[in-house]
């Protein structure tokens, strides 16, 4: 299996070769934390780092 990127942008973590949140091609295997956003009207930590989409992201993108 393919090893999960983060997108340089935005920081979603993805499998794909493009990010699916904003079609980006800028991915890299170079992170570290994750964050699990479900509820991204609800969510401080969301709002905080500026996601308006729930999934899978990374804290730190290198």
């Amino acid at each position: 299996m393919a090893r999960e990127q983060a997108c340089r942008k935005c920081h979603m973590l993805t499998h794909d070769k493009v990010c699916p949140n904003d079609r980006s091609n800028e991915l890299t295997t170079e992170w570290s934390g994750l964050i699990i956003v479900l509820d991204v009207q609800h969510s401080n930590v969301a709002q905080t780092l500026n996601i308006t989409v729930p999934g899978r992201y990374a804290l730190k993108v290198s």
